[in-house]
């Protein structure tokens, strides 16, 4: 498979466990409701758009290293992950608190493993 092909596959992959996630799980969305689910322990990921202030996400780097929470960078930009999450507005984080029907957090390990491998 080649490596645009790849790419795509787990761009599909990850919009459809992130629409199962909004639809059977529980996600906070903004950065505020990440802090405080991170704060809190109750945060399982955190996914951040590629336009997400840099700032924000150092400290979610920061935050999610101390409490043992994924991090994830979605692929594209804030309206991109809005979108996905079926939402007529900009993302540019949201936090997951449950899965429900999703299989997100044994999908993006993965993915994450293989981009580092590749870059």
């Amino acid at each position: 498979m080649t490596k645009a092909k790849k790419k795509s596959h787990e761009v599909a992959d990850v919009n459809r466990e992130i629409q199962k996630v909004v639809n059977s799980g529980k996600i906070l969305i903004g950065a505020r409701e990440t802090m405080k689910a991170l704060d809190g322990k109750g945060a399982k990921l955190v996914i951040h758009s590629t336009n997400c202030p840099e700032k924000l996400k150092g400290e979610f780097k920061v935050m999610c290293k101390e409490g043992d929470t994924p991090l994830y960078g979605y692929h594209a930009n804030s309206t991109e992950l809005g979108l996905a999450c079926g939402k007529p507005y900009s993302i540019a984080s949201l936090c997951v608190i449950e899965v429900g029907e999703s299989e997100i957090l044994r999908l993006l390990p993965t993915i994450m493993h293989s981009k580092e491998n590749t870059d």
